[in-house]
């Protein structure tokens, strides 16, 4: 991975000059630890005392490492030292990281696409997975990860928009210094270079909710910028439909690995996505089976990471579109948010209020999916279903006005329904005294 070795620069133990080379004794370390391939925040640091490049790479990509299309994505990264992408640094970037399968004239469609994918969750687990920045043992690599993503920047905008509004949160947290903020704020221009309608609620969403005020105003001039250029006010940001990643309407999907097996990835209504495997004789069970395919087993096991990425910024976004008290058109709320299966889905578990006569009078129910009528119906504290009229405006109820007796009401309904909310909407009209600790 170039000269002096990729992750060998990120691993490196501070005070290591530039071109120094491991030491004598042997750089790798003496237990290998087999990491998952991806992980929901920056874990701590391996207990390592050194590093060479090769064990470096490999303790946090796995096999993937030795791909050659992840050797010249990282490659590239490693490159670029200022605080901007230059135009051919992105247009190569962006050259590598396509999806050329289609166009493949020498018969390795299916290689190139896997190549592809190899790249991008590299780089995903890169960004997730970035050795701290105040580890004493490391150095300070700022210009790399954020390299790392502004090439996440430069994937499908239906894959990067929710995994840099992740690393936004991620490196955004108070008190973890300048180098984080860095990467938060990078991923925040990061998401105005990509823009367009699926962009642009994102910034919207992050000025409005972001920790730190550094994030908040990139977000802010991002937000501005894009505006300007589409000629819009604040007001005209779209809506946008989340992936679906082919979930039927109970928010699940079957996967093939053959022999009989099948992989089973469940999305529940308080954001839990649960990757599981039947066997021939339909029994389940939690890991992966032996006799199944490696590429659809990879398969199963991307589309449940990617799922969780999305649903973290799906969760973030309903979460805002409760605080903005933002009413949603009809057509908005259906297209956008209950039919989509993974928005949806989330939508179950949390208590709305519609309105036909545009704002005056408001009604609280949790959405129901009628099989039978093929049709979304609003359910009552009182447990009564009725129809959702095409003229109804609809919001998420703002927690402050339950009263306790509405809380106990739903917390009831909500029970009898089975659902837990994923994110604690009736928890957070205690005031904070009785707050239960809320998922992430």
């Amino acid at each position: 991975m170039g000269q002096d070795g990729l992750l060998g620069k990120l691993f490196r133990r501070k005070g290591t000059e530039a071109g120094s080379q491991p030491t004598a004794s042997g750089a790798s370390s003496p237990h290998r630890v087999t990491e998952p391939a991806v992980q929901d925040a920056v874990p701590p640091p391996a207990a390592t005392t050194s590093w060479d490049q090769d064990e470096a790479l490999r303790h946090i990509l796995g096999p993937s490492a030795d791909a050659p299309a992840v050797r010249d994505v990282l490659d590239l990264c490693d490159t670029l030292h200022g605080p901007m992408p230059p135009e051919p640094w992105r247009e190569q970037m962006a050259a590598l990281l396509a999806d050329n399968a289609a166009g493949n004239a020498d018969g390795n469609a299916t290689g190139n696409a896997t190549g592809n994918a190899a790249a991008i969750g590299a780089l995903r687990t890169i960004a997730l997975r970035e050795t701290p920045f105040d580890d004493p043992r490391a150095d300070h690599r700022v210009p790399f990860v954020r390299s790392v993503v502004w090439a996440i920047g430069l994937t499908e905008p239906a894959d990067a928009v929710p995994l840099l509004i992740r690393i936004t949160e991620v490196y955004g947290e108070p008190g973890r210094g300048r180098e984080y903020r860095s990467v938060a704020v990078t991923a925040v221009e990061a998401l105005g270079g990509i823009g367009g309608e699926r962009a642009l609620p994102a910034l919207r969403q992050i000025r409005a909710e972001a920790k730190l005020g550094d994030v908040r105003r990139a977000a802010s001039r991002e937000l501005d910028r894009n505006l300007d250029e589409a000629h819009l006010s604040r007001a005209d940001v779209p809506e946008w439909q989340a992936e679906t990643f082919e979930l039927d309407r109970d928010s699940l999907r079957v996967i093939e690995l053959g022999h009989g097996y099948t992989a089973g990835i469940q999305l529940d209504a308080d954001g839990t996505v649960v990757l599981s495997y039947s066997g021939p004789s339909g029994q389940h069970r939690s890991t992966p089976p032996a006799g199944a395919r490696a590429n659809d087993l990879h398969e199963a096991a991307d589309v449940a990471a990617n799922l969780r990425t999305v649903v973290y910024a799906e969760r973030f976004r309903l979460k805002q579109l409760m605080k903005d008290q933002r009413t949603l058109t009809y057509e908005d709320w259906m297209e956008s948010y209950l039919g989509n299966p993974v928005t949806g889905q989330l939508c179950r578990a949390l208590i709305w209020e519609s309105s036909i006569d545009g704002g005056e009078h408001w009604q609280r129910f949790v959405p129901v999916w009628s099989a039978r009528r093929e049709a979304w119906l609003r359910l009552g504290e009182d447990g009564v279903s009725h129809d959702i009229a095409e003229e109804s405006q609809a919001r998420v109820v703002d927690p402050t006005n339950f009263s306790a007796a509405e809380k106990r009401a739903w917390d009831v309904q909500l029970l009898k329904l089975r659902l837990t909310q994923p994110f604690e909407q009736l928890a957070l009209a205690d005031g904070g005294g009785n707050r239960r600790r809320e998922r992430r």
